[in-house]
């Protein structure tokens, strides 16, 4: 990682983690709080924020993985640790927050991969444009000693304490016209997430990529300052993006994984025990997290479709998939070459 880049981004991002320590229900502090012993002596009480960018719908995928392990790990330590969830983007884009894991302003999130990917080069394995072809070979993924070997590096290396992935879903292109190949992309200007993996795809695919926090993309549709975008079905649908673009052209070019991430400092503090807990209600929050967003999926499509978005479903797939190849190559020495031929291996 590039010591540099890292300290510049800290230094850039201390007025917004500033202003956000201010956020989330008029709190003065995002940290976890220690207080008093709980009722019946068992575990220190204590509130921590969980910081997201997405909407706090029932609907979202964001929100109903932060709530599922915020509940499981409350119930667990009868009432003594609590949760408040902070969406929205109200504690900042995804890379203030994980400079507030830095400062020790902020302890705990759901997070995107990507953003860990700009910072430590093996977390782009799982960034590859097209690496994963359903939901069942991305859950294996997602639990394989391959993704294992990437959390225990982010740990290590940069002190983000990764339990669990759960589906952020595949995702696919919105516009305001049918995304069938490569060529209908020419020229659009694209919005992306600020992450380089996505730069390049749309560079080689022919887009003019245009990175964009998230909080600043409903907006850009409306005031049409840019073309086209790219999100999963539960995200487009909890943010009513397919109220604004005519067309959802389900070409499936990246993976979305969501995390369930804690700052070392969080986790060194807590006990044992507490680990423990943390650490099986994610388990159980990630794997129905994902088994609840392939139950609605359809639903959201169908909605959306009767709403007036048409759904492009005939997408040449291979002619992307053949476009963006050499992207592999290119990440090869940032991924690791071990890793990503274990990771290829894999999906095969």
């Amino acid at each position: 990682m590039n010591k540099f880049k890292r300290m510049a981004s800290l230094l850039v991002s201390l007025s917004v983690v500033a202003a956000a320590l201010t956020g989330c229900g008029g709190k003065t502090d995002s940290g976890a709080t220690d207080a008093a012993d709980s009722a019946d002596g068992s575990f220190p009480s204590m509130n921590i924020e969980i910081a997201h960018v997405n909407p706090t719908t029932d609907t979202d995928q964001y929100q109903k993985l932060a709530t599922l392990f915020a509940d499981k790990v409350t119930e667990r330590t009868n009432g003594a640790v609590t949760f408040t969830i902070c969406g929205n983007s109200e504690l900042g884009k995804e890379d203030d927050v994980l400079t507030g894991f830095d400062l020790g302003t902020h302890q705990a999130a759901i997070m995107t991969n990507g953003a860990f990917a700009n910072l430590y080069g093996p977390s782009n394995v799982l960034e590859m444009p097209f690496l994963l072809k359903d939901n069942e070979t991305a859950w294996k993924f997602l639990d394989s000693d391959v993704m294992k070997e990437v959390c225990d590096g982010l740990y290590d290396e940069l002190g983000f304490k990764v339990l669990g992935y759960g589906e952020g879903g595949f995702r696919n292109t919105l516009s305001q016209k049918p995304i069938r190949e490569p060529a209908d992309l020419a020229g659009l200007k694209m919005r992306i997430p600020e992450y380089d993996t996505y730069i390049k795809t749309y560079q080689l695919l022919g887009a003019s990529p245009t990175p964009m926090p998230f909080s600043e993309t409903f907006t850009a549709v409306q005031q049409g300052t840019i073309d086209a975008l790219e999100l999963p079905i539960a995200s487009t649908y909890s943010g009513s993006y397919y109220e604004v673009c005519k067309d959802y052209s389900l070409d499936g070019h990246f993976y979305n994984a969501i995390s369930i991430c804690l700052s070392k400092s969080l986790w060194e503090s807590l006990s044992p025990e507490l680990q423990e807990i943390f650490q099986t209600a994610a388990d159980e929050a990630t794997h129905e997290q994902r088994e609840w967003l392939q139950g609605v999926a359809d639903g959201m499509l169908d909605e959306m479709e009767a709403a007036g978005c048409t759904i492009v479903r005939d997408v040449d797939v291979a002619a992307f998939q053949e476009a963006v190849a050499p992207i592999y190559e290119s990440y090869r020495e940032t991924i690791g070459s071990d890793l990503l031929d274990r990771a290829l291996e894999l999906v095969k």
